[in-house]
């Protein structure tokens, strides 16, 4: 009989797959829905009579939402449970295309699309990466590839079928059958079986036991007591997922200062591709199909990544760096692609190196904190980048209504993509200086002004 104080052990397989199964619609249903959302740019800012920046915040608010209210998914997954957690992602992800069918104003978007499926996608996506971790230990970066890839796979089928849907349909249509679609988030929900569970499927009253020393939120009907302890201790383990001492340490802030930039720019493209090709009076599902090509090229460019073994010459930082600097390459010469082969190449060119720096975010940003501030570290940038989300696309919808061409925004794209690459250079600049190899041993830790707690960084990590 498994002893109820002793730790789960991670299967590393069984019906770890079927959860990895569930990260798959997951990720799908959230990533794959929201990059195909220029499909429906143009229809909704002539339908609500929207400027291009009115109509951005549309996508802005969803992925805002999403990154800023991660932490209080992954917060309410560890009070209440990841399968009800999901589950209820699932339905409000669902709700929110659904009520936005009957939006007559594009205000009315903001609070459907934006708000509520946000927060949908943000109960969903980070509590469905963090039970797929805990299944898996050896396999890990397997399953957590797999799970990625419902992504991939869906961004390159949901831009044709979010058109076909808008032919037949109508716009309003179309959001009420997507809405059907995120339901499937919920039967993913079901499919997750609690670590304990799995473990002590065999033993009923083994699995009562640990799971009442899981979690003091046991809820009773009608009991005040248990909600209010339900609360605080949601609000504890919120808290403690964000460390905000991390920020502190010099190469973690640089660090957070180009995922900041590069967010600002990162939703630009795949929302502003398919108008410019329609723009250049290129068919319809032509132009969704460049969604489709760059799904393709960046599933492509993160298994090339993922092949590229550790070089302490070339570390993962380098790999960011390079690659988000070629990714803004790509998106300076965007204006000269004026015909639809040329739109096929830059596509596949920003989806080639888009996979190729963004599977290095975590890696690098795990090399800088170290595992035991990973999760704090993770909730602070998610909240960085939901920030930054909220103002990108925006400001390059104004910068099209000032200009009348969507040169600008992707010109505004490719200059953040490339500072962003930059600024992390700057750490190996700062290796080579005389006084940094003199002051402190290779391996000696960062450690944080005022407090007492070492963070075991060694500078071999942090330094690019």
């Amino acid at each position: 009989m498994a002893n109820p104080e002793s730790h789960p052990q991670p299967p590393d397989g069984g019906w770890g797959w079927m959860v990895v199964l569930a990260g798959f619609i997951v990720t799908g249903c959230t990533f794959g829905t929201f990059r195909s959302l220029g499909v429906f740019f143009l229809t909704f800012s002539q339908q609500f009579q929207a400027s291009s920046a009115e109509t951005a915040w549309i996508t802005s608010i969803l992925t805002s939402v999403m990154l800023f209210l991660a932490p209080v998914g992954t917060a309410l997954a560890s009070t209440i449970g990841f399968r009800p957690t999901i589950m209820l992602g699932g339905v409000l992800s669902a709700a929110g295309y659904i009520v936005s069918r009957f939006a007559t104003r594009i205000f009315h978007l903001y609070l459907g699309i934006g708000c509520l499926t946000g927060l949908g996608y943000a109960l969903c996506l980070s509590p469905a990466f963090a039970i797929v971790g805990q299944y898996f230990t050896k396999r890990r970066a397997m399953a957590t590839s797999l799970t990625m890839l419902g992504s991939s796979v869906a961004s390159m089928s949901f831009p044709p079928l979010f058109q076909y849907l808008m032919d037949e349909f109508g716009w309003k249509g179309a959001l009420l059958i997507i809405g059907g679609m995120m339901l499937n988030m919920t039967v993913a929900g079901a499919l997750i079986r609690p670590l304990e569970a799995y473990r002590d499927r065999d033993d009923p009253r083994t699995l009562r036991n640990s799971r009442m020393n899981d979690s003091d939120t046991v809820l009773e009907p009608g009991t005040t007591k248990k909600c209010s302890a339900a609360a605080a201790n949601f609000l504890k383990r919120f808290w403690a997922q964000m460390d905000f001492k991390v920020i502190l340490i010099p190469s973690v802030a640089l660090y957070l200062t180009s995922l900041f930039i590069m967010q600002l720019g990162l939703n630009v493209p795949t929302l502003y591709i398919v108008p410019r090709a329609k723009q250049l009076q290129i068919e319809d599902y032509a132009a969704a199909s460049l969604l489709s090509v760059i799904a393709i090229a960046d599933m492509v460019g993160r298994l090339a990544v993922g092949a590229i073994p550790d070089n302490s010459r070339f570390s993962r930082f380098d790999q960011y760096g390079l690659s988000l600097c070629l990714l803004g390459i790509i998106n300076l010469l965007f204006p000269l692609a004026k015909t639809y082969p040329a739109l096929v190449a830059y596509a596949i060119a920003h989806g080639a190196f888009f996979g190729a720096f963004l599977p290095t975010t975590l890696t690098c940003l795990a090399e800088l904190v170290g595992p035991k501030r990973l999760p704090s570290a993770i909730g602070i940038m998610m909240s960085i980048q939901g920030f930054s989300s909220l103002a990108g696309p925006p400001f390059a919808g104004w910068l099209f209504d000032e200009t009348q061409s969507y040169d600008a925004t992707f010109l505004q794209a490719g200059a953040g993509f490339l500072l962003a690459g930059l600024l992390p250079f700057l750490l190996r600049l700062r290796k080579k200086r005389p006084a940094d190899t003199t002051e402190e041993p290779a391996d000696s830790p960062q450690t944080v002004k005022g407090e007492n707690e070492t963070l075991l960084v060694p500078e071999r990590e942090t330094a690019v």
